[in-house]
């Protein structure tokens, strides 16, 4: 937040936020605090109504997903309890606790996965200028051979950019030098915040390749051992996401918009740790989309182990000492734990890609039906919903 008031934001810390994101927190504080400004100790002392603020965001972005049109199949008692699975799930617990803006981006996903046309590509050019690796949801535009929605797309995302970086920050286009390096970073994040919730196999592949987390692994691995370790984890990876989007390029007729839009997101939280664990929340959006695939019960399965609280589970727990807390202005003792969930997630989340890519390259037919119907009852027995293949959206 105070980075949302500070002129120094591109060019002293090095923001990789585009500049809509610091309107946003400026139109948070404002409505819920009345603020302008961001002088930390008032923002400290203001901090309640703030918090009240996001905490109210948080709680009425599920209920917004679930009003849009792709839930209209689910009964009003499956929604109730899904809205309170969501709302309770580690990876929305995260983001609230993180105060991270992506807690926004189901709402505008849940919106173009339900509309088509202009709609769609503004809720797209938001999604980049909240998180840019929703750039990638453009490859949607490209496999459909839709050539003005991707320019389109790209367009308004560039004017958003550009309208709200100029508005807020003369040093604004330092955000593309700051994006390259942040890339460029093999140190940037410390162990534990690699490891507080990683949704990318790539988490273990850093942790090796970190001095603490090498000497740690010396002790049973020789250097040689650690290194082909490394090597394998990012060749597997990037074996699956080579493999997921091949299947997108060849399949892409078969495959109804829901679903090439679902298989780009598994795909996004897949591709490194810079992704962050708080982007698992964008699976809430895909329950119907899981809901419609063969292999649903998989899927559901293993969503639910990334929703879950494994976490409670500890394998490491190390004590760091006394931290100052901001919002209380006090010190306190942390205890750091590492649970299953930090090794579970990634592992999981890279299988729930490769068997949606594989399900997806198996099939022979494209569905045909366009209406949005329930059939029996989703959560004891039915199959949800069914979709259709749009053309030309």
């Amino acid at each position: 937040m105070y980075w949302a008031y500070d002129d120094g934001r591109y060019t002293f810390w090095g923001s990789v936020y585009p500049p809509l994101g610091f309107f946003i927190l400026k139109f948070i504080n404002f409505v819920f605090d009345g603020s302008y400004y961001g002088d930390p100790s008032y923002m400290r002392d203001n901090s309640a109504f703030v918090i009240f603020g996001f905490g109210l965001v948080y709680l009425l972005v599920p209920v917004l997903v679930l009003k849009t049109r792709y839930w209209q199949g689910f009964l009003g008692n499956e929604k109730f309890l899904i809205y309170f699975v969501i709302v309770l799930s580690t990876p929305m617990l995260f983001a609230l606790e993180r105060g991270n803006m992506i807690v926004l981006a189901p709402i505008l996903l849940a919106l173009a996965l339900s509309r088509i046309g202009f709609l769609r590509v503004l809720c797209i050019a938001l999604l980049i200028n909240i998180k840019p690796y929703f750039a990638l949801l453009m490859i949607y535009y490209l496999v459909r051979r839709n050539w003005k929605g991707f320019a389109t797309c790209s367009l308004l995302s560039g004017l958003i950019f550009v309208i709200t970086g100029l508005a807020l920050d003369n040093h604004f286009l330092n955000f593309f030098m700051n994006l390259l390096s942040f890339s460029q970073e093999d140190g940037l994040f410390s162990l534990r915040e690699v490891m507080g919730m990683p949704s990318s196999i790539s988490a273990f592949s850093y942790v090796l390749k970190s001095p603490d987390g090498s000497g740690f692994a010396s002790a049973y691995l020789s250097s040689e051992m650690i290194t082909n370790i490394v090597n394998a984890i990012e060749t597997a990876k990037w074996a699956v996401l080579i493999f997921s989007l091949a299947t997108l390029i060849k399949k892409s007729i078969l495959m109804r918009d829901a679903e090439i839009f679902c298989l780009l997101l598994v795909l996004i939280t897949n591709l490194g740790i810079w992704v962050g664990g708080y982007s698992l929340i964008l699976y809430i959006v895909l329950i119907p989309v899981f809901s419609k695939l063969r292999a649903s019960s998989v899927y559901f399965s293993l969503v639910a182990i990334i929703a879950m609280p494994i976490d409670i589970i500890p394998l490491i727990d190390d004590f760091i000492g006394q931290q100052n807390a901001y919002l209380s202005d006090s010190m306190v003792d942390i205890q750091w734990t590492m649970g299953l969930g930090s090794v579970a997630r990634p592992l999981v989340n890279i299988m729930l890609l490769l068997i949606l890519s594989y399900e997806i390259l198996m099939r022979k037919h494209k569905l045909v039906s366009d209406k949005i119907e329930h059939r029996g009852d989703f959560l004891f027995g039915g199959y949800g919903l069914e979709g259709k293949v749009y053309h030309n959206v």
